[in-house]
């Protein structure tokens, strides 16, 4: 149980420059916190890099406590440059809180010990008793001492700042990249200071810039990348927060968030041919605009009618951008609606399909009928409801008792259809269903019946996802 429950704590450190920030304006240490995201990797982050703790072994060798874990978003953890893995010869990590068996405990720092005399000392630098780990005796005389640590740090961390280069999320068609950084230093003039940058997707180290401010990169299209600076003064002190971008090369910034994910190209009728999009990502995107590309031809993401009303009306402007959230679909037809519209379903357009067939089918999943709706009607029409699917529009043609039963007959047309099943439900929070149906209309098969690669561009013309098929 202790391998699974490893795999289910990340350990890392929340930008460490915007966390002693948050805890006091006039602290300069470094810190090291407990952190879990979403996904199972386990890391510990040493001045704003993370590294992946493999096993129970190496969390436990170093007295990493589970009771001190936070819990963030898998995106504010993947915005960390992840380095080698975390291993039991590593050094206790920069900004730990230590003791041995004494009283005494020690800050880590430039991998030194610093005593910490006195609790208001400890108190005034906004430490946390909770996050002191205990350690070896004789790994703690293996560490050399430092100065003692006092009530009023001065800052001894340079900060460092991107002038120039793509912006955060910046989507761009060129390949030669270059940025252009500083920093400032508390302990000297800005021109004392060192730079190490790293660019993810095309480093495999951090690189030593020496005292250069710029760095130019030539990428490969299709690409996505983080870059990644950081300062160091000559007394040994790096930035514990580098700066860093996130950029893309030739590829949509919602790349990976909206997916083809699948296409039925070969229909009998092509007017039934139709491919499924689907967000991703935690993040609600605009779809509406959008190009898809196959070799027969050219679709743009129309909008479509969110809350569908009765009556069905083309013509009454209330469409909308098509918004997907997570998990959200659109299915996109080459044919024509049945309906005359493109809409959102809900807990009620499984209606439509009894009249006028939709490709795909629609989710037959409408409401039924509370029994003390129709308890006061007789016996065989009772019998009758309780034997309706979902959805169903009520054929009682053949069944003789009911059809001559006015007051049983009238309750079944007024109350089975989308009418009245919108009027009932319509303002229940979840009226509205996670898929979205576009018909295009087309009198032109769009989807070629052996191969294709479809390509989906976002509202910029720049890729955000392709499907190849081949039959």
């Amino acid at each position: 149980m202790e391998q699974v429950k490893i795999k289910s704590i990340l350990l890392s450190l929340i930008i460490l420059g915007t966390a002693f920030n948050a805890l006091a304006s006039n602290v300069y240490l470094p810190r090291v916190d407990l952190i879990k995201g979403n996904s199972p990797e386990v890391y510990v982050l040493e001045l704003g890099v993370r590294h992946w703790i493999p096993d129970i072994e190496t969390f436990n060798h170093f007295n990493f406590k589970w009771g001190n874990i936070k819990t963030y978003a898998d995106s504010t953890v993947n915005n960390y440059l992840q380095e080698e893995d975390w291993d039991k010869n590593n050094d206790y990590p920069e900004g730990a809180l230590v003791r041995g068996s004494g009283a005494e405990v020690y800050l880590i720092e430039l991998g030194k010990l610093r005593w910490i005399p006195s609790p208001s000392i400890f108190e005034g630098n906004n430490f946390g008793w909770k996050y002191i780990f205990t350690i070896d005796d004789d790994d703690l005389e293996d560490i050399d001492l430092g100065e003692n640590l006092t009530l009023s740090e001065s800052n001894r961390y340079p900060e460092t700042t991107i002038l120039s280069g793509p912006e955060q999320g910046e989507v761009l068609e060129v390949s030669e990249i270059t940025f252009k950084y500083t920093g400032t230093n508390p302990l000297g003039e800005t021109s004392d200071l060192e730079f190490e940058t790293f660019l993810t997707g095309d480093d495999d180290r951090w690189r030593d810039q020496g005292t250069s401010y710029t760095e130019t990169y030539n990428l490969e299209q299709g690409g996505i990348y983080t870059f990644y600076v950081r300062a160091k003064n000559k007394e040994g002190y790096y930035d514990p927060s580098p700066a860093s971008r996130s950029f893309h090369v030739g590829l949509s910034s919602y790349h990976e968030k909206v997916e083809i994910r699948n296409v039925s190209f070969e229909e009998s009728d092509f007017k039934n041919d139709y491919l499924t999009l689907r967000n991703s990502s935690d993040e609600t995107i605009n779809i509406t605009g959008w190009i898809i590309e196959t070799k027969l031809g050219t679709i743009t993401i129309p909008q479509a009618i969110k809350k569908l009303t009765y009556p069905i009306c083309s013509s009454c402007g209330n469409s909308s951008d098509i918004e997907l959230g997570y998990g959200d679909e659109v299915i996109i037809s080459a044919g024509t609606s049945p309906n005359g519209v493109s809409f959102r379903t809900n807990k009620c357009t499984g209606y439509l399909d009894q009249s006028s067939q939709h490709y795909p089918s629609l989710e037959e999943d409408c409401p039924y009928a509370e029994s003390s709706e129709y308890s006061h009607l007789s016996n065989d029409c009772q019998d009758f409801i309780e034997d309706l699917d979902r959805c169903e529009i009520p054929d009682y043609s053949n069944d003789f008792a009911v059809s001559t039963d006015n007051q049983c007959t009238s309750f079944l047309n007024e109350k089975f259809n989308y009418s009245q099943c919108y009027a009932s439900y319509y303002q229940d929070a979840d009226f509205l269903k996670d898929e979205w149906r576009v018909f295009l209309s087309k009198s032109i098969d769009l989807f070629d019946n052996t191969n294709d690669t479809i390509i989906l561009k976002d509202n910029s013309g720049l890729t955000a996802d392709e499907y190849e098929y081949k039959y």
